[in-house]
């Protein structure tokens, strides 16, 4: 059994049937959009247009005999529509709406490690290549007289360990 929402889409009488997932997947892009438009000189007008050009698309794929809007049909629209981007700042090749933020977490990876897996670590946490990552390393090490070998040190024991760069990225300690 699924459940099914009714949902008002501006510039459309007729409301539309939405399964439940489908609903919660529109709901999140139009959330995305709403927070990408909030500098926009008229937030609420754009997000007004694009309902009505999802409603227009859901519209056209829905048969005289098929009254529910499914998730495929929601997923296809918004991949017709696009990303919203607002903003000269904003990125062209985004496609995917983004999941809710996660907590990352420095961590020493034990897989690829050289001494203690702290500067493959730094890597995953910091998304830079790991030799980059151990030669910054060095060189601060040398510059400082050392002094990022005691920083080394008590990262060796302080920090979590994850087996793979997949659990440190994920933020799980192994």
């Amino acid at each position: 059994m699924h459940r099914v929402i009714d949902i008002a889409l501006s510039g459309h009488g007729e409301p539309f049937r939405l399964h439940e997932d489908a609903y919660d997947t529109l709901r999140s892009y139009l959330e995305y959009a709403r927070a990408r438009l909030g500098g926009d000189a008229d937030p609420a007008e754009v997000v007004a247009d694009l309902e009505q050009s999802i409603g227009d698309k859901l519209a056209a794929r829905l048969q005289p005999d098929r009254r529910v809007v499914e998730m495929a049909d929601v997923q296809a629209v918004l991949d017709e529509i696009g990303p919203v981007n607002a903003g000269a700042d904003a990125d062209p090749h985004s496609h995917a709406i983004p999941a809710a933020p996660t907590q990352r977490r420095l961590m020493r990876v034990r897989e690829g490690q050289k001494i203690a897996g702290v500067c493959m670590g730094l890597s995953v946490y910091s998304d830079v290549d790991v030799a980059w990552v151990r030669a910054i390393f060095l060189l601060l090490a040398v510059v400082t007289a050392g002094l990022f070998v005691l920083v080394y040190l008590v990262a060796m024991f302080v920090l979590p360990v994850a087996a793979t760069p997949a659990e440190a990225a994920a933020g799980r300690a192994g």
